[in-house]
């Protein structure tokens, strides 16, 4: 089992290190492999539910906490693919089991051994993508040597969108204070305690009713949209011949019959006190019963939506595959920092439904799988996606100001060659303000760091090249070729040009190129907040001052770095590598 990760060709700490980690990995594919049941499996995921659920109920989880369930979480991924590649098939469809200590502490093991090994793979892609330095100690022990200040990036972007999905939270949980719905939760808490019953004297059965289906949907729907990436594609673009809408609404279904199992394990505890919770929160499910559901289950929520398309029992097969892990998949787990899918397909027949995937990143799992499965759809789609951006600013802008005047796709040509093109052009006529957007719609990359460096990389060369050719338009033409080719109506005052550029998940990495006072960036989440925060001040709503606000937000009067982290050392079987930072007085010399 290799590791797709980059690393260098020639002999050096790095490779070493890659190939050390790989080394000890392959050590635990005999237990893998000799594992017929898929006990290893079942009992993993059973673990990071267990440890999740606890550490959802805890207000104020500790750093050592918030460590074990990242090494879990990535361990419990790895484990996932390694377990399914190992062999092709389990004996047995699914498996249910109480949890033992015996039996938990050799998994944990393995788990959290495939944690570290992760994490230091993380370690290493830092380190080829030009941050610190590793060196090798010993036969089997690396040193990993990290700069004494780490700038966090995504600072701003991070907490901007944070603070607005908190916000949206705290609304929909202020709603949930009312009367209202306290009743409403007060009957669907009587509904979970009269369905919920025992399943073979210590797991977990229940009956349906339409009064949960449709509560616990509500929340799974709310939640869902403020995930990131959740309009990557208009909703009427089609993979596989099934439309995104529908790839959405069985996801949000599916989330929400996990949300529903957690209260109904809830109110099973609470009715019959000798069932543990840590037993039945992870279960299994038919896999033609659940393509069924699927089916039900969108059909019935999305007749709500305009221009709704009901599925049949084909199309709900290709999103179950689209939406689960399975052999032929696996692939989608290989890199470090992978989302965790929601279903894992233990065999044809069953499904093991994973319910820390429902709270990790389904929209990326989602958005992943489509592009794997469907290369070249994702491929074609990805076209369209700049429109739906234009219209979003222009929605966005019409809010804020007011007659304004849109150009989209405008083509800048010198000496008769197009030179580059202007996703929109906003004018502002009172004020002479001509605003030139790119638009940028990349991917979201989440916690895999390789992806995120080869798309900043080539974000910035895409930008760099626009602005580069923006420069030389305007430097060798004169003002009535500019007003031509802008479109300037004749009445129109002497213009001040600005170029912005919108990037739609980040903008981070364009502070170093985007310095010139005509020149702003912001993502998506910026440019609103940008937006709104020009509502709020006491000045003339024009776009200088919007394009001075997104200046101000790049260019903060403090550098936001990572807090300093402690000196670490990880073990894995024999093999040692240790964490510093460059100013830890604990840095052996050498």
């Amino acid at each position: 089992m290799t590791q797709k990760t980059p690393h260098p060709k020639e002999s050096t700490p790095l490779r070493e290190f890659y190939d050390a980690l790989t080394s000890q990995e392959r050590r635990f594919i005999p237990h893998l492999a000799s594992d017929r049941l898929g006990v290893i499996l079942r009992c993993a995921v059973n673990e990071l539910d267990w440890f999740f659920y606890n550490l959802s109920k805890t207000k104020a989880p500790t750093y050592e906490q918030q460590e074990q369930f990242y090494l879990l979480h990535h361990g419990v991924a790895r484990l996932i693919q390694l377990s399914l590649d190992a062999r092709v098939s389990f004996d047995v469809p699914t498996i249910s089991f109480r949890r033992t200590s015996s039996l938990t502490t050799f998994v944990l093991e393995i788990a959290s051994a495939l944690g570290m090994i992760e994490h230091g793979r993380r370690v290493a892609q830092t380190v080829a993508l030009g941050t610190g330095r590793i060196e090798r100690v010993d036969e089997n022990e690396f040193r990993i040597l990290l700069p004494a200040q780490l700038v966090d990036e995504e600072c701003l972007e991070r907490s901007t969108l944070e603070h607005y999905q908190s916000e949206s939270r705290r609304l929909f949980s202020t709603m949930m204070d009312s009367k209202r719905w306290k009743t409403l939760d007060a009957d669907i808490s009587a509904k979970l305690q009269e369905l919920v019953h025992p399943f073979a004297n210590h797991f977990i059965g229940y009956g349906a009713d339409p009064l949960l289906d449709d509560y616990f949907f509500g929340i799974a729907y709310q939640e869902i949209q403020l995930q990131d990436g959740v309009d990557t594609f208009h909703y009427a673009i089609r993979f596989g011949d099934v439309c995104f809408q529908n790839y959405i609404l069985a996801l949000t279904f599916l989330m929400s019959l996990h949300f529903r199992h957690r209260r109904f394990a809830e109110a099973l505890v609470d009715k019959e006190p000798g069932i543990k919770i840590e037993d039945i929160l992870t279960i299994t499910s038919e896999t033609d019963g659940l393509v069924e559901s699927i089916k039900d289950g969108v059909n019935h929520f999305g007749s709500v939506f305009n221009e709704f398309e009901k599925i049949d029992l084909a199309a709900a097969r290709t999103i179950f595959e689209v939406l689960s892990c399975s052999r032929r998949n696996t692939s989608l787990l290989s890199a470090p920092g992978s989302p965790l899918p929601l279903l894992i397909q233990s065999s044809d027949q069953g499904v093991i439904r994973c319910l820390t995937g429902a709270y990790s990143e389904p929209i990326r799992m989602l958005l992943e799988s489509l592009r794997h499965h469907f290369p070249k759809d994702y491929a074609k789609n990805q076209q369209s996606r700049e429109q739906a951006m234009q219209r979003a600013v222009k929605r966005v802008l019409n809010d804020t100001f007011d007659a304004l005047i849109y150009w989209e796709n405008t083509k800048i040509c010198l000496e008769g060659k197009i030179m580059t093109d202007i996703d929109l052009v906003v004018l502002e006529e009172r004020t002479g303000c001509v605003m030139l957007c790119q638009l940028k719609h990349q991917e979201i990359y989440g916690h895999n760091l390789h992806s995120k460096h080869i798309r900043s990389e080539r974000l910035k060369k895409q930008v760099s090249v626009w602005l580069g050719s923006l420069d030389k338009w305007v430097s060798a033409v004169d003002k009535k070729a500019i007003r031509d080719s802008l479109r300037l109506p004749k009445t129109f005052p002497e213009p001040s040009i600005y170029r912005l550029i919108i990037s739609k998940h980040f903008s981070h990495p364009l502070r170093d190129i985007c310095q010139p006072e005509d020149t702003a960036f912001s993502s998506w989440i910026e440019f609103f907040n940008g937006n709104a925060l020009l509502k709020t001040r006491k000045c003339d709503r024009k776009l200088v001052n919007l394009i001075q606000i997104l200046k101000e937000a790049q260019s903060p009067p403090q550098t936001p770095t990572h807090l300093p982290e402690p000196t670490t050392k990880w073990t894995v079987n024999e093999l040692i590598f240790t964490t510093h930072q460059e100013n830890d007085d604990l840095i052996p010399k050498k």
